[in-house]
């Protein structure tokens, strides 16, 4: 089973809620950047990630971005340690992010019938491929 979710629908999702607009681009099938604008005067943050493993119950990805970006990130880790759902594990000294699908009461019950097979990065979209068990 295959789900494509286009790089326009999660923009306009993150700007509905976060008032701001990424841009998403990608590098090479297992690896995406993120980039943000915040001014005219302001230079552009980018984040690139790129899956390093991934199994059924859990996706691990790395991350690489300059030194302001990584403080940022550090920052806002810090700060919202307490709300990032069990979920996510960020290390920022690594800079690493490991994701428990099956941690998430939202998918909980959807993963009882499918497992995560694979993501790709397409020039548009996020490829996710689900496998019935």
């Amino acid at each position: 089973m295959n789900a494509v979710i286009t790089y326009k629908e999660i923009s306009d999702f993150i700007e509905k809620e976060l008032k701001i607009r990424p841009k998403f681009t990608t590098v090479d099938e297992k690896t995406l950047e993120v980039s943000y604008k915040p001014g005219v005067f302001m230079p552009t943050i980018s984040v690139k990630f790129h899956i390093e493993a991934m199994r059924k119950d859990i996706v691990c990805l790395s991350y690489e971005c300059g030194t302001p970006a990584s403080l940022m990130i550090a920052g806002v880790v810090a700060y919202l340690e307490e709300k990032i759902p069990s979920g996510i594990e960020v290390n920022t000294t690594d800079k690493r992010v490991n994701i428990y699908p099956q941690r998430f009461k939202q998918i909980e019950k959807v993963l009882e019938y499918v497992v995560l097979s694979n993501i790709t990065f397409e020039e548009n979209s996020a490829n996710v491929v689900l496998t019935i068990v």
